[in-house]
């Protein structure tokens, strides 16, 4: 079984190429049964922190999927989205931290 973690750092402007990879990670694992997690990291955090249309269906998907979506505590912080993104189900971690886990745990780690 393979293992991906969508590393997401595009932000608003780029939410076309963002979601393009939250809907294939929610497909990953509700059509396939792969392991799967989400990690927003820099100008992802705003995307998902501020997530509106596409990408609030795409994350409230992710969810229903039970795909684990963590993202950057100190970048929530600094665009004031942490409240939002923790009501989300969106666990505040470490970015080294977890891409550390990832790595030590065999995933795959695709970036956008």
């Amino acid at each position: 079984m393979a293992k991906i973690a969508f590393w997401i750092t595009a932000g608003p402007e780029l939410a076309d190429k963002a979601l393009a990879n939250l809907v294939m990670a929610e497909r990953l694992k509700k059509n396939r049964g792969q392991e799967v997690e989400v990690y927003f990291f820099g100008p992802g955090v705003k995307l998902a922190g501020e997530a509106q249309g596409k990408v609030r269906e795409a994350i409230d998907a992710l969810k229903a999927a039970e795909v684990p979506l963590r993202a950057c505590p100190a970048i929530a912080d600094q665009y004031g989205v942490t409240a939002r993104m923790s009501e989300d189900g969106i666990v505040m971690e470490p970015a080294g931290q977890v891409l550390v886990r990832l790595v030590e745990e065999g995933y795959e780690v695709v970036g956008v």
